[in-house]
């Protein structure tokens, strides 16, 4: 709903003309005229640059605090952001209180994909962090349907309501099992893996378990103090290299202009339709049944064709609207049907699979840290975006401005195909495997420097012989039952080689 405030704040700040004329007759009292592009632009991107620190925060805090309790913290900031903007009186609060909603939007943004990815099943993951942008394409809807016959001030008090009901829902919610596991709670991680997952699915929280008793004993081995731990993040090339595709991908989300129809729907709309508020909505339908669609395919397709489809079919669109922009080829319905068929192409891969990957690219002992750089770095793209976009239709036009973001987003998926990795229906580990083999090099690979490193890689070989999910489920599950034991055996023995027990966790 923050993101598609804006688009029914904006025409309602302004002097509403004859010529403009929308579908509700509010906005004659009490609005404040909007004077200048710069300030309009701020308006349209005051809830962004704050998400930047609120990513860096999220990801920091639901680290040290958990993510249920950093959420329940944060709801009630929400609402008092809200609050802010129901009763603004000036501009200059109106973008106060937008700078704290947006602050909150950041801070929640990591959580979502580190907590579903941390809870779900690897089958049911796809669909469920597909679900936070259909939630997305639901709020703005919902805001738009509000903005077009309520005051501005109603719809954001209407607004807020909304952190009241997600904090009540937070209160009754499991905290991660994963990172209760990384916490040392290990009998109440159990049971919020049986209530999240249930018992069927205990055998990979056994796996979890070895991992997280692996990572103890490393630590047992050796302490590192936390500049040679930031070293060690920022030197490892499977970091880099999850990050790196990740920050790739929401650039060309961001350049595709993939929110500017979020933000600036209805004033590029008002040149082309008379009833902008009307099409404007219909877009906004669209949205939300190809973010239903895309949950169902992320179940049966694969990852990257649905990427591919997505990038490649947005460029294509974007520089078609600039050809008909330009040479005025069937003016008014061209670029409506062109606007619709745009929106589509991007609820399909590019708005959604990027937040997939913080969830499951990024190494667990990083995740959380890695997901609120890369979100911070989306959302940085995003305020560029928008707060360059009203002087961009100034000087370049609309036509311009769309073939910029097409030959942006041609480049960009080009680049993508090489290094975007396949993730569907693997498990976080079978992904860090894979990543390890593609990144490490063997020198390093065969000189491990703590026991979590030893037992995924000593296991590698194992999985890749004995694929997950296959019917030899049994052999996999002596290999972990032994792996537990000695390392159970290790953390009693404080003389064990660790190098010995990597060599008898090979040999079983």
């Amino acid at each position: 709903m923050s993101f598609g405030y804006s688009a029914i704040l904006l025409p309602q700040l302004k002097t509403i003309t004859a010529n403009n004329e929308s579908l509700f007759e509010s906005a004659d009292a009490d609005h404040f005229e909007v004077l200048s592009i710069d300030q309009e632009s701020w308006i349209a991107a005051s809830t962004l640059l704050p998400i930047v620190p609120g990513c860096c925060t999220g990801g920091f805090m639901a680290e040290k605090l958990g993510r249920k309790t950093s959420v329940m913290l944060i709801f009630p900031v929400y609402l008092i952001g809200w609050l802010i903007i129901g009763f603004a009186n000036s501009i200059e609060v109106l973008i106060a209180g937008s700078f704290l909603s947006g602050y909150c939007v950041g801070f929640l943004a990591p959580i979502y994909s580190i907590y579903v990815s941390e809870t779900s099943d690897p089958l049911l993951r796809g669909i469920l962090l597909g679900a936070g942008n259909l939630t997305l394409s639901v709020g703005i809807l919902a805001c738009h349907a509000m903005g077009t016959w309520l005051h501005w001030r109603t719809t954001a008090y209407i607004c807020g309501v909304l952190p009241v009901i997600c904090w009540i829902v937070s209160v009754y919610s499991q905290e991660s099992p994963l990172w209760l596991l990384r916490k040392g709670k290990f009998e109440e991680a159990k049971r919020s893996w049986i209530y999240l997952r249930g018992k069927e699915s205990l055998e990979e929280y056994s796996f979890q378990e070895t991992i997280r008793l692996a990572e103890i004993s490393g630590k047992k081995i050796k302490k590192r103090s936390l500049l040679q731990s930031q070293k060690k993040m920022w030197t490892s090339r499977y970091f880099l290299k999850s990050l790196s595709i990740i920050c790739l991908y929401f650039f060309i989300m961001q350049f595709s202009g993939s929110n500017l129809m979020t933000f600036y729907c209805v004033e590029m709309l008002v040149s082309f339709s008379h009833s902008p508020y009307a099409v404007m909505l219909i877009i906004d339908i669209f949205r939300l049944i190809f973010a239903i669609l895309m949950c169902v395919l992320l179940k049966t397709c694969r990852r990257r064709t649905v990427t591919f489809i997505s990038c490649y079919g947005t460029a294509i669109i974007m520089l078609s609207l600039s050809v008909c922009l330009t040479f005025d080829i069937g003016k008014p319905w061209s670029f409506v049907i062109l606007i619709i068929t745009y929106i589509i192409l991007v609820s399909l891969g590019l708005t959604t699979l990027p937040w997939m990957l913080c969830g499951e690219l990024f190494p667990r002992k990083y995740c959380e840290f890695g997901s609120g750089l890369a979100t911070s770095f989306n959302y940085m793209c995003m305020f560029i975006v928008i707060k360059t976009m009203p002087l961009m239709m100034e000087f370049m036009q609309l036509e311009g401005t769309f073939a910029v973001y097409g030959i942006t987003t041609l480049i960009g998926s080009s680049v993508l195909y090489f290094i975007l990795p396949e993730t569907k229906n693997k498990t976080l580990q079978e992904i860090q495997i894979y990543l390890d083999k593609k990144c490490y090099t063997p020198k390093a690979q065969n000189r491990p420097d703590n026991m979590s490193e030893i037992s995924i890689d000593s296991v590698s070989d194992e999985e890749e012989r004995v694929p997950i999910g296959t019917d030899s489920l049994p052999m996999r599950s002596r290999i972990m039952s032994r792996i537990k034991d000695r390392i159970k055996s290790f953390l009693e023995d404080d003389n064990e080689s660790p190098i010995l027990l990597s060599k008898d966790i090979e040999s079983s």
